[in-house]
């Protein structure tokens, strides 16, 4: 908890930055051009045990200046959703799992504006993704990088709004989470 309080500080601490810059001797406002989408992975604790279950947040965060921002409302993991949890060992070898996230929700009804929401600058959406060590196959003891993509399922063309993000803005990365796993 005191994790995400933290995060969630920083992360609004970040969008109150602004660059400045001398022009002729006088200071000018120069706005930085940055991603308006960024993805936070959170867990619940560093170190966990191979029969323990596993506690993650993932939060998607307009930190654009101006901005706002549609994104489709329904997270979830799985290629076919919205969210996709990558895992490494410690040498950086991809780890299969066990289990295979694939939430696939109703079809979206693109005329229902419920089905979007509206990130305003600074604001974020979250999802907690519960898992065992043993289904995410990090029962082995060691090191393990976690990360998550965040992709749109809803194409460009199936949505009115110039400011959505789309399956053609691409994939988002969150941070790397480290945890260490003990017998």
């Amino acid at each position: 908890m005191k994790r995400l309080v933290i995060l969630v500080v920083i992360s609004v601490l970040s969008n109150c930055i602004v660059c400045f810059s001398s022009v002729n001797g006088q200071s000018a406002v120069v706005k930085e051009k940055r991603p308006q989408l960024v993805v936070e992975l959170i867990s619940d604790k560093a170190v966990y045990r191979s029969k323990e279950d596993i506690s993650l947040k993932v939060m998607i965060t307009n930190d654009g200046l101006v901005d706002d921002l549609f994104i489709y409302g329904e997270l979830g993991f799985g290629y076919a959703a919205s969210l996709t949890l990558f895992r490494r060992d410690a040498k950086g070898r991809e780890v299969p799992t066990r289990f295979i996230d694939d939430s696939r929700g109703n079809p979206p009804n693109l005329s229902d504006p419920n089905t979007f929401v509206k990130l305003c600058p600074g604001h974020f959406l979250g999802i907690s993704y519960e898992s065992s060590i043993y289904n995410l196959n990090l029962d082995r003891p060691g090191k393990y990088r976690l990360w998550v993509e965040y992709h749109s399922p809803i194409a460009k063309s199936e949505v009115k709004s110039a400011s959505f993000w789309s399956s053609e803005d691409g994939n988002v990365r969150s941070n790397v989470l480290e945890i260490v796993v003990r017998p």
